[in-house]
């Protein structure tokens, strides 16, 4: 299997990958990751292009029960 049947839609839509905000680039895996009490993982990024460096945050919702 290749990159192209694995991903039949480019892959950086399908994994909400950020492009860095200084150069573009599309960075593939963050330099730290944090779970927050309030509910929020928080995700640091640099770029190997450019240095940038920034950080994300994603919500996590509660589990359904």
């Amino acid at each position: 299997m290749n990159i192209q049947t694995a991903c039949p839609v480019p892959c950086e839509t399908q994994l909400n990958r950020p492009n860095c905000p200084q150069c573009g680039s599309l960075l593939l895996i963050a330099e730290r990751s944090a779970f927050n009490p309030d509910g929020h993982i928080r995700h640091s990024w640099l770029c190997d292009a450019c240095g940038e460096e920034f950080t994300t945050s994603i919500r996590v919702l509660p589990r359904q029960a």
